[in-house]
């Protein structure tokens, strides 16, 4: 080993967010360093699913069908139960006829939902996904450096140094890195030696995850189900299916205040809590950890500190409930990755970096405080009416698919948010023609190329091919323009003398075959128009009708994003 190593990235943290980072980051030619205290990937299940825009991410990586592959056995578990008991609660409920959904997309009347992705969320619990992230990126070219601790770190103007400690053999390296990505977690050490000022209320309780085995695969066979909320006078707490067999989390309720404590539940007595909460006295059990945790809502207000970027739990800790913990992290390093590449390959001025926080921050901040206004009194979800989606999400689909059957045009924002669909717009300098003086969450009615928002999904033919829009995204800026676009041509022409632009033209008769609507509707652009899409897929200028002067406009837009 190296004891003087120099690379572009360092990322601490070898867990969803670290990962995804390393990979992004390889995507846009920046092979990074990444550095993990524990022996292997995460042993524990965790988190248990991807929504639908980490899916259009790990798609782009060519890991959505992996990852869907690993978590099949958890797909069919959808829906929140009540109940003193797993035998009670499913007493009445009938098996099933059919194949199982899925995926809440797949349900019937979520048609309109459905076509503005071309993917769905996924089950896949930490301890699956996270092996398919390691693999592909060390074959991918990263460095990875396991069971190695993160001692200290310091930062001027010209980068990070690192010391890291080999744990097997206590040997110390020293890195240094032009910039480093905290993914050490909730209990981030960055975090805390950074002195990063945090808002939110902290704990919402006190809970122990009792990861333990126990054999209900005939039991619930036709009858699978996500969540049961556990409501007896004597055990509060939650059950969490991991594959809907023989795997199973229990998140019990403690009361310190009447003097509980993690280590007064020895196996014995939680195996005892456990035969209560399942019902079914033939059925054995064997405890694999109890882990302490608090339901936690706390955020920094800034993600960015000097060449250092706090990235998922490090950067925003929130309950699971909602199930934007690791999605949010997911998202924020897709923002990131392409910002730190485009700077350490010289594309791009540092100051385009302030734009990470300003971007995603509010979209951390809004995904935790949602997490904590569904945790009630005990640190766990509240109480849920409906037996098949829970009743937030059932008031809200209700809701959605009555207003669509008055109203077509229904914002999107009503349900697309939970299911993951990014109903959001950034504003920041790196997006032109928008309103940069607001701030916060932004929600949309819908995905139609506004600058700030995702680049519309549309089905499309290209090279007789039929894809998706945003397969096309990813690398580098693209140019969608209408069928009448000399002068983008041009533009484009120009331009890429200096930085690489794709250039598609969409229509009937046109680089990219879509027949189904207008681009009038679609993007809302004329037949000369043109929208810019920056390398995350993110809308970042249209122009709707083109001129004489658009390739002047169209450098004077890109010097004024990689400028920032």
């Amino acid at each position: 080993m190296e004891l003087h190593k120099k690379v572009p990235v360092l990322i601490v943290g070898g867990g969803i967010s670290g990962l995804t980072a390393a990979l992004f980051l390889l995507k846009h030619g920046v092979t990074p360093l990444l550095v993990e205290r524990h022996r292997s990937t995460s042993i524990h299940p965790r988190a248990r699913g991807f929504d639908v825009r980490s899916m259009e991410l790990y798609r782009e990586l060519g890991l959505s069908e992996p990852i869907r592959k690993a978590g099949e056995a958890l797909a069919p578990g959808w829906g929140i139960l009540t109940g003193v008991s797993l035998a009670i609660a499913l007493k009445n409920k009938k098996p099933r006829k059919g194949e199982a959904v899925s995926s809440p997309s797949e349900m019937k009347g979520l048609g309109q939902l459905k076509k503005l992705s071309p993917e769905m969320a996924a089950r896949c619990t930490q301890d699956l996904s996270e092996p398919i992230l390691l693999q592909a990126a060390e074959e991918r070219g990263a460095e990875t450096c396991f069971h190695t601790q993160l001692l200290s770190f310091t930062q001027n103007e010209d980068g990070v140094t690192a010391i890291l400690r080999n744990r097997d053999t206590g040997e110390q390296q020293t890195i240094q890195a032009d910039y480093m990505i905290a993914a050490d977690g909730a209990n981030s050490s960055i975090r805390e030696v950074l002195k990063a000022e945090t808002t939110g209320p902290g704990a919402l309780g006190n809970l122990l995850n009792i990861y333990f085995e126990a054999d209900l695969t005939d039991f619930v066979r036709g009858r699978e189900f996500s969540l049961l909320r556990i409501d007896d006078a004597g055990i509060k707490g939650l059950l969490a299916s991991i594959n809907n067999s023989d795997r199973w989390v229990f998140h019990l309720h403690y009361d310190v205040t009447k003097g509980e404590r993690p280590e007064d539940f020895t196996h014995e007595r939680v195996i005892t809590i456990l035969q209560k909460v399942i019902g079914l006295p033939q059925i054995s059990i064997r405890i694999v950890s109890i882990l302490p945790w608090q339901p936690t809502v706390k955020v920094v207000t800034e993600m960015q500190h000097g060449r250092i970027f706090l990235a998922g739990d490090a950067a925003h800790v929130m309950t699971p409930y909602g199930g934007k913990g690791a999605n949010t992290g997911v998202q924020d390093i897709h923002n990131l990755a392409w910002k730190l590449a485009a700077v350490i390959q010289g594309k791009a001025n540092p100051a385009l970096l302030h734009t990470y926080s300003t971007e995603r921050q509010p979209i951390g901040r809004y995904n935790a405080e949602q997490s904590g206004k569904m945790t009630n009194e005990y640190g766990l979800i509240k109480r849920m009416n409906f037996t098949f989606l829970g009743s937030f999400l059932t008031v809200m689909l209700i809701s959605y698919l009555r207003l669509q059957k008055l109203f077509p045009k229904t914002p999107v924002s009503l349900l697309g948010n939970l299911l993951g669909l990014p109903v959001y717009r950034y504003s920041s300098p790196a997006i032109t023609d928008g309103d940069s003086s607001t701030k916060g969450y932004i929600k949309v009615d819908a995905l139609t190329a506004q600058p700030g928002t995702r680049f519309p999904h549309l089905w499309i033919m290209h090279k007789e091919e039929k894809i998706s829009t945003l397969d096309l995204l990813g690398k580098g800026f693209v140019l969608f323009t209408g069928i009448d676009n000399i002068y983008w041509k041009q533009a484009v022409m120009a331009v890429n003398k200096e930085l690489d632009i794709t250039l598609y033209s969409i229509g009937d008769n046109a680089d990219l075959i879509y027949t189904d609507k207008p681009i009038q509707d679609t993007l809302q652009i004329a037949d000369t128009g043109a929208v810019l899409v920056r390398p995350d897929g993110f809308v970042t200028w249209r122009c709707k009708e083109q001129t004489a002067a658009s390739p002047e406009k169209l450098s004077a837009v890109l010097k004024q994003i990689l400028g920032c």
